[in-house]
């Protein structure tokens, strides 16, 4: 029992966090940076998922938004026809002001199958906006560059598929 109890102190005083997963970021995030949904919107997407069920919500515009994926470290939402937001969580390889990981939010706007543009922004997982390019790993920055490729492509599918 004393050892039990030595651990368990040892381990709080050492302040490790257990590790932190997108959905737990998602849930903080400020209603500013998404403005087609609520925070009700977004808990019930994760509930939604958890429940098995599709991830579709009336968002505030009066469409319907899907959460179309979930991992441990990304999400997609398709949040309406020409809008598609997918956040990653990336750990840095070294700290940046304290700062251990980033989280990298691609929004991309698509108007056709030719016209398409992607905005990537950088943060702190409490949602504080990174004045810079955090120092990110050629295999993150390509995994962030494949998916605006991914989103404008999918879109090209989506129209090709309706004709």
């Amino acid at each position: 029992m004393r050892r039990w109890l030595l651990a368990m102190i040892a381990a709080t005083m050492t302040g490790q966090a257990p590790a932190q997963e997108i959905r737990d970021v998602f849930k903080q995030m400020p209603d500013s940076l998404v403005p087609y949904l609520t925070q009700n919107n977004r808990l019930d997407f994760l509930d939604f998922l958890d429940s098995n069920m599709k991830a579709e919500v009336k968002n505030r515009l009066g469409g319907t938004s899907e959460m179309t994926g979930l991992s441990a470290d990304s999400l997609s939402i398709s949040m309406s026809s020409t809008l598609r937001t997918d956040l990653f969580l990336m750990p840095l390889a070294a700290p940046v002001d304290s700062v251990s990981s980033t989280v990298v939010m691609v929004e991309t706007f698509l108007t056709d199958s030719v016209h398409g543009q992607s905005r990537v922004s950088y943060f702190t997982p409490q949602w504080q906006r990174l004045a810079a390019t955090p120092p990110l790993s050629d295999v993150q920055q390509k995994r962030i560059q494949a998916c605006c490729l991914q989103n404008i492509l999918k879109k090209d599918d989506e129209i090709v598929n309706e004709r």
